[in-house]
């Protein structure tokens, strides 16, 4: 059985996907660039006789040179934790550039490539060379390789020029084939590449002695960082030219096989460790987009915990950067606060989750919380458009029973049922299944019981049910389903939501029955939390409802002057009265259409059902 050796290179200090197969290995390319301590199981390309030194003008053939100097194998391979090879012997699907593209490295994925063991070994084994499939240039804008080298902004054509000469000089016989190469309209990428061991041998001899002596003659003072990379852009054209000297001899096995990229390649936790006792778990999702405001809501909760208890803030996001992230942690963090950012894009791939109104997808991420705290007994969760005025391991330390969730009730909501004509008692019953609408709760600020909830539902269930988009509420609705019955009423100080638009409050809330009015009232005294929950926020229309709040709290943040400029100098304010004026406008058109088609007539019923799958 042949000894085939794939070396996936990974770049220093870059925690990045890796595959666990016999045939895969990983390794650190630059690996004296490394200042991290590598992750169990990681090859590092600066152990034995190496040029590692040189990553940054040969790139990932200081891998290739280790491996030459201090493998044994049958086979030699080389892809890029990014790029890998299709063992699938029929055509997938292609993009424009010639790869096929996929979110993740997952199961499904490794499947469609054929990463099994036994089908990648009788694949490699038919061949001598397999090499990346090769790219028109014309998809590169490009005439020839040549020309496609010459338009590079940050090469050198007389670079080409100097190897040529060069190949001319030492290995005459390749000469003509490395003129016929970038003459060419096909370009093999990337430097991935399968070779049986006496191939692979001779070819190293070469390039290197190649790329050696470029090395000697060539200067590259002055050249830009990608310039200065040169080396690395030659040896992966010298793929190409020994692929097509090989194919003139016409003794050996070749073939080409397409290149699968990976979009999503950091590494990310599946779930979350178990915390130490007393440990306070607190969970928020944001976009970038929303960065400013997540940090203001962040700090609020920073400024009111206690020195006698350590927290660990969770930020599930998608987008969010890695400067932002830093700034969070060196700015947030301090001895009992600790900041977390987890990309959740895996955990949601596949679903629509189509939130309504201005509500963001980022609202379905709460339910991720019973997949990554698996070890947790309960978990807080946070919307961001908050600003937290008590500490929240009182929140944390409510006595829950079996209860699955607690939460405080939603004011608006049980008013919405109290307004003439409105539909929402008949919503609440019909589609929602609860028989007492003034029961339902806001799901801004919640306490999960992790382990209960989980016997009660799956994360894919309640992912199945966002997508179906017939809920008005969203991941809210969704949570009154489940949790129905099991429910811990907290003190509504701790989910106080504003008065917004100066409207909510008489307008609607003052409809609800008068327990949950005073409740409510009473809340507005002494808030514990403050929720900015509407279509208007402080950050756009500064006068708003507990507005001078949040602007305190922004005052303190490295973002302030990021919402100043939002809100004055790009319309943030005039996009506000905007959005005032055409809320009320389809208040007024709603109310109207309600008196025309009542309750319970059947046109109301389909034009109900139209109006919330198109416009939600």
């Amino acid at each position: 059985m042949s000894d085939i050796k794939i070396f996936v290179t990974h770049t220093p200090n870059r925690d990045s996907i890796r595959v666990e197969h016999p045939y895969f290995y990983p390794v650190i390319a630059g690996s004296d660039f490394q200042t991290k301590k590598a992750p169990k199981g990681v090859y590092l390309d600066n152990q034995g006789e190496n040029i590692s030194y040189k990553n940054k003008s040969y790139c990932e053939l200081t891998t290739q040179y280790w491996a030459w100097k201090n493998q044994k194998a049958d086979y030699y391979g080389f892809c890029h934790y990014r790029r890998f090879f299709s063992f699938q012997r029929k055509q997938i699907k292609e993009s424009d550039w010639g790869t096929i593209e996929y979110d993740y490295l997952d199961e499904k994925t490794m499947e469609e490539l054929h990463f099994d063991e036994a089908e990648m070994r009788s694949f490699i084994e038919a061949y001598d060379f397999l090499i990346a499939k090769g790219i028109k240039t014309d998809v590169m804008n490009a005439k020839t390789v040549y020309d496609h080298y010459e338009k590079a902004p940050e090469l050198h054509i007389k670079d080409v020029t100097l190897f040529l000469d060069i190949i001319r000089e030492k290995y005459t016989y390749l000469s003509e084939t490395a003129e016929d190469f970038f003459k060419g309209k096909i370009f093999y990428p990337c430097n991935m590449f399968i070779m049986k061991k006496e191939i692979f041998d001779k070819y190293s001899q070469i390039l290197f002695d190649l790329l050696g002596e470029l090395e000697k003659r060539a200067d590259f003072s002055g050249y830009s960082r990608e310039g200065y990379r040169t080396i690395g852009h030659l040896g992966e054209r010298m793929a190409g030219i020994y692929y097509l000297y090989l194919q003139k001899q016409g003794n050996y096995r070749l073939g080409e096989t397409q290149i699968a990229l990976i979009h999503n390649v950091s590494r990310q936790p599946e779930e979350v460790a178990e915390l130490s006792n007393g440990t306070i778990p607190v969970v928020l999702a944001a976009n970038e987009k929303y960065v400013p405001v997540l940090y203001t809501c962040v700090q609020s909760v920073v400024e009111h915990t206690s020195a006698k208890r350590n927290y660990e803030i969770y930020v599930f996001h998608t987008d969010i950067t890695a400067d932002s992230r830093q700034l969070f942690k060196k700015r947030l963090n301090c001895n009992n606060v600790k900041i977390h950012f987890i990309n959740v894009s895996k955990k949601v791939s596949g679903y629509r989750l189509q939130a309504k109104e201005h509500i963001t997808t980022e609202t379905f991420y709460r339910f991720l919380i019973l997949d990554f705290f698996k070890h947790c007994t309960k978990v807080i969760y946070l919307d961001c458009d908050m600003i937290v005025c008590q500490d929240v391991a009182q929140l944390y330390d409510t006595e829950m029973g079996n209860c699955l969730i607690a939460a405080a009730l939603d004011p608006d909501f049980a008013g919405q049922c109290n307004l003439k004509n409105s539909d929402m008692r008949q919503y609440c019953l019909k589609t929602l299944g609860i028989e007492n609408p003034y029961t339902y709760f806001q799901a801004g600020v919640l306490v999960f019981q992790v382990q209960e909830m989980k016997k009660a539902v799956t994360v894919s269930k309640l992912l199945e049910m966002s997508d179906t988009g017939i809920y008005r509420f969203s991941d809210q609705d969704i949570l009154n389903i489940v949790c129905k019955g099991r429910v811990v009423y907290l003190d509504m100080a701790w989910n106080m939501i504003f008065d917004c638009d100066h409207f909510r409050w008489q307008n609607v809330i003052k409809y609800a029955p008068y327990e949950i009015l005073d409740a409510y009232e009473n809340a507005r005294k002494e808030p514990y939390i403050i929720h900015y929950a509407g279509f208007l926020k402080p950050w756009m229309k500064p006068d708003e409802d507990f507005g001078y709040v949040f602007w305190d709290v922004a005052r303190r943040t490295p973002y302030y002057e990021q919402l100043l400029k939002d809100m004055c100098h790009s319309g943030g304010h005039e996009m506000a009265q905007e959005t005032v004026v055409v809320a009320r406008a389809f208040q007024r058109t709603r109310r109207l259409l309600m008196h025309i088609f009542p309750q319970g007539s059947a046109v109301r019923r389909v034009l109900g059902k139209l109006y919330w799958r198109i416009f939600g």
